[in-house]
């Protein structure tokens, strides 16, 4: 983690509302690279476009949620990218989790949503597990190797638009935003850092420790292709899930919706 009282971040840059936070920072990246250096962030009070995977939109009131993108260019091999939202999410689960931990479980379910657990009630797909943060990735064309990390964290909400989600502040975590981004950040370097240095493998077990998703039966819709069911082994060096399936395959999903049917 950072230093205390250094800030992970060389650039802030800060907007009041903006449909995007990564697809401003994308525009500004591209319109301007050598402005931003490696660990620059945009964070926004409000965003009324927020985007999702599979092209899903979202918007959030004002000073209510987290909403920052980061902007990453990892010395790495192109084919390890796939690494950034895992280990994103590993700082997030890290960010969020209570220090003395005290409270719900933190966890990564695979690949980019942040849950706690010990929800009374079980959803379909989530089962005790409730989502509290969002993560998505993106290249920036124009600017070879540089990623922009989309990061969104419920903060205050107390009424969400879907029965799996939750905030902050309805889990017992409650923590205001600027004190959340600095642990986001103060994670977030060192374990880039790492990345680069020593290559996914030093980081695998790390986010495998805290993935949800390992462990458990799940249904996988992949893009394009036939849904993968079968019990979440482990994850393979490009990051993909390993799925062992009822017939005894495995199967490696690089990208996929994920359901939790159950934990065996």
């Amino acid at each position: 983690m950072a230093p205390s009282g250094a800030s992970p971040f060389p650039r802030v840059e800060r907007r009041d509302e903006v449909g995007s936070t990564s697809t401003e920072l994308v525009r500004a990246v591209t319109a301007d690279p050598d402005a931003w250096p490696p660990m620059s962030v945009l964070v926004a009070r409000s965003q009324v476009a927020g985007r999702g995977r599979a092209g899903r939109t979202w918007s959030t009131p004002p000073g209510e949620a987290l909403t920052a993108s980061v902007l990453l260019r990892p010395r790495v091999p192109a084919e390890h990218l796939a690494w950034v939202t895992l280990l994103a999410g590993l700082a997030v689960v890290r960010a969020v989790a209570p220090a003395d931990g005290a409270g719900p479980a933190v966890g990564l379910k695979w690949p980019n949503d942040v849950v706690v657990g010990g929800a009374p009630d079980a959803v379909p797909g989530w089962g005790h597990d409730r989502k509290v943060a969002g993560i998505l990735t993106e290249a920036v064309p124009a600017v070879p190797g540089a990623v922009v990390v989309g990061i969104g964290v419920n903060l205050r909400q107390r009424e969400l638009p879907v029965p799996w989600a939750t905030s902050l502040a309805l889990a017992g975590l409650a923590v205001t935003g600027e004190a959340l981004l600095a642990r986001i950040g103060g994670e977030l370097a060192p374990l880039v850092a790492a990345w680069e240095a020593e290559g996914p493998a030093s980081l695998r077990a790390q986010v495998r420790a805290c993935c949800t998703t390992i462990g458990a039966q799940v249904r996988v819709d992949v893009p394009g292709g036939r849904g993968v069911e079968g019990r979440a082994v482990d994850l393979d060096a490009d990051g993909a899930l390993v799925v062992a399936e009822v017939g005894g395959a495995r199967r490696a999903v690089l990208a996929g919706d994920v359901r939790h049917l159950r934990r065996t």
